[in-house]
C-alpha cells in the first residue's frame, strides 16, 4: 500500500507539474501574441505615416515614391499562419500531456498489481517456510517426547523391580527376626546345645545384617529411582505442554500459509 500511494503522488506531482508546464507556455503564448500585436499595429503606424508623408510630397518625384513604396513592402506583416500554428503547437502540447498523463496511469495500475502479487508471493512463501520449520521443530518435539514416555516406562519397570525386591527383602528379615527370636529361645531351653544355638545365633545375626544391609540398598535404591521417576514425570509434562504449544503454533502456521496460499491462488 505505501508503494501505491508513492505511486500515486508521483503520478499527482507529475500531472501538476505538466499542468503547470502548459499554462506558463499558454500564458507565454499569450505575451507572445500581444508582443507580436503590438510589434504589428507599431508597423501598421508607421505604414500609415509613410503614407501620409508622401500624400504630403507627392512633388518630391518617382525616385522618393518609389523610395516609399519599397519601404511599405518591406514593412512585417502578421501572419495569421503562425498563430493558428501556435494554438494548434499548445493543443498538441495539452493533448500530448494527456496520454503520457493516462499511459502513466495504466502503468501505474500494472505495477502496483505487480508488486502486490510479489508481495503476496513473497508472503506466502515465508508463511510456507515457517510452517515447515515448525512441523520440523514438532517433529524434533515428538521425538524426544516419545523418548522421554519410553524412559518413564523403563523407568517404572525398574521401580516394580525394585518394590518386589524391597518386598521380599522385608520378608526375609522378618524371616531372620524369626529365627533370631527362636535361637535366643533355643539357647535358654537348650543350654546344652550352646554351641549348636550359638551357632544358629551367629548364622542368623549374619543373615539379618546381610538382610538389613541389603534393605537399605533396595531403600536407597527405591528412593532413587522413586526420585528419578517424579524427575520424568515432570519432564514429561513439561514435554507434553512443549508439543501442545508447539502443535499450536504449527498448526497456525498452517492456517496462515494455506492462507496465504489462497489469496494468491485467488489472486492469481
Amino acid at each position: 500500500m505505501r508503494l501505491y500511494f508513492q505511486i500515486m503522488w508521483f503520478i499527482i506531482l507529475w500531472c501538476v507539474t505538466q499542468i503547470e508546464f502548459a499554462w506558463g507556455y499558454s500564458s507565454r503564448r499569450d505575451l507572445y501574441r500581444a508582443a507580436h500585436q503590438g510589434r504589428a499595429r507599431r508597423l501598421l503606424n508607421h505604414n500609415s505615416k509613410v503614407v501620409v508623408d508622401r500624400g504630403r510630397f507627392q512633388d518630391v518625384g518617382e525616385g522618393d515614391q518609389s523610395s516609399c513604396d519599397n519601404d511599405r513592402a518591406r514593412a512585417p506583416q502578421v501572419p495569421k499562419g503562425r498563430r493558428i500554428n501556435s494554438k494548434s503547437y499548445g493543443m498538441g502540447i495539452a493533448m500530448k500531456a494527456a496520454i503520457e498523463a493516462k499511459q502513466a496511469n495504466d502503468h501505474m495500475a500494472v505495477a502496483v498489481k505487480e508488486a502486490s502479487d510479489r508481495i503476496k508471493i513473497e508472503y506466502s512463501e515465508k508463511a510456507s517456510a515457517a510452517a515447515r520449520a515448525a512441523e520440523a521443530v514438532l517433529a524434533g518435539k515428538r521425538q524426544a517426547l516419545k523418548q522421554l514416555e519410553m524412559e518413564v516406562r523403563e523407568a517404572e519397570v525398574i521401580v516394580q523391580e525394585e518394590s518386589m525386591e524391597l518386598n521380599s527383602a522385608e520378608a526375609n528379615i522378618e524371616l531372620a527376626l524369626k529365627a533370631h527370636r527362636q535361637s535366643q529361645e533355643e539357647m535358654k531351653l537348650l543350654i546344652a546345645g550352646l554351641k549348636l544355638a550359638k551357632e544358629n545365633f551367629d548364622s542368623a545375626k549374619q543373615v539379618s545384617a546381610a538382610c538389613q544391609h541389603s534393605m537399605a540398598d533396595k531403600t536407597s535404591l527405591l528412593q532413587a529411582a522413586q526420585k528419578r521417576v517424579a524427575i520424568l514425570l515432570r519432564q514429561l509434562s513439561e514435554a507434553r505442554n512443549d508439543y501442545a504449544k508447539t502443535k499450536k503454533a504449527a498448526h497456525s502456521a498452517l492456517c496462515a500459509a494455506n492462507e496465504a496460499r489462497q489469496r494468491v491462488d485467488h489472486v492469481q
